[in-house]
C-alpha cells in the first residue's frame, strides 16, 4: 500500500523553514447530526416501521349500530442495511527523507515513528475531514450496483428514492434555457414550484424541520434573487458565524458533494428523456432521512498505531453506514432541463 501522504516538496532543503502545515480547506456541506435522524447500534440490518395517517373516520350519527367504520391505515417497515466500512491509511518515514519534514521526526529507536509529529497531525486531520466528507457523499450517491471507484458499498437517499415510483412521479421539472447553468430566475421558479408542489404532509410539516437541499450552482444562481433587497420570500442571516439563507422560512443547504456524486454517477432522479442533469433540489423533512451506524459520529471512529515490524504508522477506521428515508409524503424533488 502506498503512503497517504505523499512528498511534493518543490523548494530545495536549505536549512530552517516554517514550523507549520497549511491546510487546504474541505468542506463538508451540513452536518449529519443536524440535517438527518441518526440512529445509532445498527449492526448490518434494522427494520423501521412506519403508520400511515388515519383519516376520514368522523362520520353522521343515524341511530344506534353495532358495526365499526372500514376505514383503516397501514403499518409498513423498511429496512436499513448498513455497509461496512473501512479507513486503511499508512505512512512510512523515508517519504520524506531529505527534506525539512525530516527535521520533525523523533531521534533514535524511534526515528521511524512519525506518532505525535507534525506529519502524523498532517495524516489524522486529512483523515478526518475525510470521512466526513465521504459519509454525506455516500448518504446521497452511493449505488451498491455502481462499478464506479468509491461507490458501491450501500444504497444511498438518491438510489433509494429514484427507485421510489411515488416520489419519480412527483418530481417538480423545470425548463430552462440553460440547464446546467440556471439563472436567478430559474433557481427561484424551480425552488418556488417544489415548495408549491410538495404533498400536503410536507407542507404542513415546520418550518423548522425541513430543509431544501440544493445543488451549489442552483444556490448561487439563488441568493441573486436577495442581493440588495429584503424580500419577504427568503431570509438570511448570521447564525454562529455562518450565512444561514431560507425560502418562506426552510433553510437553503448546498450541497458540495452532489457536484461530485453528479460527475460520477448517473443517479435517475436526475434522468429525464435519456439526459442526465447536474442541477436540481430536494425539499425534504429533517426526520424522514434516516442515518444508520454502529457509532454516532463516524469521523471519530478510528485509531492511530506504529508498528515496529513495518516500521510503518497505519490509521484504520471502521463502522457501518447506512440510509433510508420513511415517508414519499415527506420529499419533494426537482430539476432542470
Amino acid at each position: 500500500m502506498a503512503n497517504v501522504a505523499k512528498n511534493s516538496i518543490a523548494a530545495t532543503y536549505s536549512g530552517a523553514q516554517l514550523n507549520e502545515l497549511f491546510y487546504e480547506p474541505v468542506f463538508r456541506s451540513d452536518d449529519i447530526m443536524k440535517n438527518y435522524r441518526v440512529i445509532p447500534n445498527v449492526k448490518h440490518k434494522m427494520n423501521v416501521y412506519t403508520s400511515a395517517a388515519l383519516t376520514k373516520i368522523v362520520n353522521k350519527y343515524t341511530g344506534c349500530v353495532a358495526a365499526s367504520g372500514s376505514t383503516q391505515f397501514n403499518i409498513d417497515d423498511k429496512v436499513i442495511t448498513a455497509g461496512r466500512m473501512r479507513v486503511a491509511l499508512e505512512q512510512c518515514t523515508d517519504e520524506f527523507f531529505g527534506t525539512y519534514i525530516e527535521e520533525l521526526y523523533r531521534s533514535g529507536a524511534d526515528v521511524m515513528n512519525v506518532e505525535g509529529t507534525l506529519l502524523a497531525e498532517a495524516i489524522v486531520n486529512r483523515a478526518t475531514k475525510g470521512i466526513s466528507q465521504d459519509v454525506v457523499r455516500l448518504a446521497w450517491g452511493d449505488d451498491t450496483a455502481s462499478g464506479v471507484a468509491g461507490y458501491g458499498n450501500m444504497d444511498g437517499w438518491m438510489k433509494l428514492m429514484g427507485a421510489d415510483t411515488t416520489v419519480l412521479a412527483a418530481r417538480t421539472e423545470v425548463s430552462v434555457a440553460a440547464p446546467t447553468t440556471p439563472t436567478a430566475a430559474d433557481a427561484l421558479s424551480l425552488i418556488r414550484n417544489m415548495y408549491d408542489g410538495a404533498p400536503a404532509a410536507l407542507q404542513q410539516t415546520p418550518a423548522s424541520e425541513k430543509k431544501i437541499f440544493v445543488t451549489p450552482k442552483t444556490y448561487n444562481a439563488y441568493l441573486q434573487n436577495l442581493e440588495g433587497t429584503s424580500a419577504d420570500l427568503a431570509i438570511t442571516n448570521q447564525e454562529e458565524g455562518k450565512l444561514v439563507v431560507k425560502f418562506r422560512g426552510v433553510e437553503l443547504v448546498p450541497m458540495y458533494e452532489w457536484d461530485t456524486i453528479l460527475a460520477d454517477t448517473d443517479p435517475d432522479l436526475f434522468l429525464r428523456g435519456g439526459v442526465n442533469g447536474t442541477e436540481g433540489a430536494c425539499y425534504c423533512a429533517v426526520d424522514n432521512l434516516i442515518i444508520g451506524s454502529d457509532v454516532t459520529d463516524p469521523e471519530g471512529s478510528f485509531k492511530v498505531f506504529y508498528d515496529d515490524l513495518e516500521e510503518k504508522m497505519f490509521f484504520r477506521g471502521y463502522f457501518k453506514l447506512g440510509v433510508q428515508f420513511l415517508y414519499p409524503s415527506l420529499v419533494q424533488w426537482g430539476i432542470f432541463y
